[in-house]
């Protein structure tokens, strides 16, 4: 394992001693955000899906009234009307954060409906087109606040796991790498110097005694 690029010292040693032990603290804060992130992922796709296939219903029978309209009136005329529509929505997108992540809050205020078209090439069957956006307006909104958390969501437990991975396999054996060659290289000084001493001892012993 490749070491850190420092001097052998204890200054240094316990210097890093505190960093491998923050290091260590951050990646079990790292391991419970992925938890948390994971279990709302689950719980937010759940709901999306089920979001997802209402939507899908609502959209297919919006289709079908459109093909009853076009049926009815006229390809032109309905172009016509789809032109003239307005249905003078209000759409607001505030941010709440969670886990650190500013997930989007998406608001939507339609006033009642009231077609913008003239009566003239109109008709029910267009009327109903234009009612099934209108209810579906909220239900868009909702799906899209909900696709764009999960997006954002899912980079942050990405960005989370590569921290961890980092940490796992580069930086805490790094660390624990250059700690321990330090303690060792420590140790060995410390002999060498033990041992020195009690030669000097020694020879100190020797002259006395002569």
């Amino acid at each position: 394992m490749e070491r850190l690029p420092v001097s052998i010292n204890k200054t240094n040693l316990f210097r890093l001693e505190d960093e491998l032990s923050f290091a260590k603290d951050g990646l079990e804060l790292l391991d419970e955000k992925k938890e948390i992130l994971i279990t709302q992922i689950t719980a937010l796709a759940s709901k999306a899906e089920l979001a997802r296939s209402k939507m899908t219903e609502a959209l297919e029978r919006t289709y079908e009234h459109l093909r009853e309209a076009v049926a009815t009136h006229g390809i032109v005329n309905c172009a016509k009307a789809a032109q003239a529509a307005s249905m003078g929505e209000e759409v607001a997108v505030k941010e709440r954060s969670f886990m650190g992540v500013a997930l989007p809050v998406v608001t939507v205020k339609i006033p009642a409906m009231t077609p913008s078209y003239g009566f003239h090439g109109t008709g029910a069957a267009m009327d109903t087109v234009v009612k099934d956006i209108h209810d579906s307006m909220p239900a868009i909104a909702e799906l899209a606040e909900m696709e764009v958390s999960l997006f954002l969501l899912t980079a942050e437990i990405k960005k989370t796991i590569r921290r961890i991975n980092a940490l796992n396999n580069i930086y805490i054996p790094a660390y624990e790498a250059t700690i321990k060659h330090i303690e060792e290289s420590l140790e060995e000084k410390e002999r060498e110097f033990l041992f020195q001493l009690k030669r000097r001892k020694g020879f100190q012993g020797e002259a006395d005694h002569e």
